[in-house]
């Protein structure tokens, strides 16, 4: 009888060691959340099954990648990378919008960021579970919670990893400007500072940006203020030429991401409220023939030569909508 208990033990055994070796079914968030303070996930170095989440980008300059997120998730832990490390073309019939899971690949943290790796020699296998799922709207932050690093003696750095949770996350801040070009290790970074607290500034990068020209979009100069930019969020750490650097980058992907201009923001402050309402209203049916070049303070937003109904309605629209 002992023996035979002892059997059924072994099997039981090797059972749940070879599910471990096939890979654990983990959530994005069970991979990513971490309480490290330097945010590395509790699953780097283990070969996992991943439930995924919806492709919010694909990658294929360099080593491809899939960025995903989970809805489940939507205020933190809910975004990580996928790296197609031996470049097979595992991601060649995957498209922005598909729900994908994975199994057998391995999570390590590389340079700061937790990267799902899609290595050939774990047998790995992506499966589309489904196709055209509605996109995310980008998470608004403050600047503040994506600080960019303080400059000390060879290196820059974080003053704490605060921002791990919005790792691989489609984010956004609003209202900042551009002051300075050429940070970061690559020297691609530029600094955004916000124009409601101007103490406060984070870093990005275009590189990888579809749209991008040389280093950085087209929109990105000195003095250029934005009403909103998104991205998603990477951490990076290195040491290169005797300086360290562990930083956040908010990396934008096409020229959509740029938002210059607030529409029904009529006195530019980056958001539509009861300041532009009394704005609208004094242009309100007045007989004024609207042109350019301000079309009547910018309250015919349909440029139709006067500010009536139909503008009323396109600003409504946008008021209800929250501004950004």
């Amino acid at each position: 009888m002992r023996s035979f208990v002892w059997v059924v033990r072994a099997f039981v055994w090797m059972f749940v060691f070879t599910g471990l070796l096939q890979g654990e079914e983990l959530s994005i968030y069970a991979i990513q959340y971490t309480d490290d303070p330097n945010g590395t996930s509790p699953q780097n170095g283990n070969i996992v099954g991943c439930r995924g989440g919806i492709v919010i980008h694909k990658w294929l300059g360099g080593r491809p990648r899939l960025t995903l997120y989970d809805p489940n998730y939507p205020t933190g832990w809910g975004g990580i990378m996928v790296k197609d490390l031996y470049s097979v073309g595992a991601f060649t019939d995957v498209n922005v919008g598909d729900w994908v899971t994975l199994t057998n690949v391995q999570v390590e943290d590389f340079r700061g960021t937790t990267f799902l790796q899609y290595e050939g020699e774990n047998d790995p296998n992506l499966q589309i579970v489904s196709r055209d799922n509605v996109m995310p709207e980008p998470l608004v932050v403050q600047v503040s919670e994506i600080a960019a690093p303080i400059e000390e003696i060879d290196k820059w750095v974080v003053a704490d990893h605060s921002a791990e949770k919005y790792e691989a996350m489609l984010i956004k801040v609003v209202d900042v400007n551009v002051v300075d070009l050429g940070y970061g290790k690559a020297y691609d970074n530029y600094i955004l500072r916000s124009n409601r607290d101007p103490n406060l500034e984070c870093w990005a990068s275009d590189y990888m940006n579809e749209d991008r020209e040389a280093i950085y979009h087209p929109y990105v100069q000195i003095g250029q203020r934005f009403c909103g930019v998104t991205g998603i969020l990477e951490q990076y750490t290195a040491e290169t030429d005797g300086i360290y650097y562990d930083y956040y980058q908010l990396l934008t992907t096409t020229t959509t991401d740029f938002l210059v201009e607030q529409y029904g923001d009529l006195n530019y402050d980056c958001g539509v409220d009861f300041f532009d309402f009394a704005l609208f209203a004094g242009q309100w049916l007045t007989g004024q023939q609207c042109g350019m070049p301000d079309w009547c303070g910018g309250a015919d937003l349909t440029k139709n030569g006067s500010v009536d109904w139909l503008d009323l309605w396109d600003f409504s629209e946008e008021w209800l909508q929250g501004g950004i």
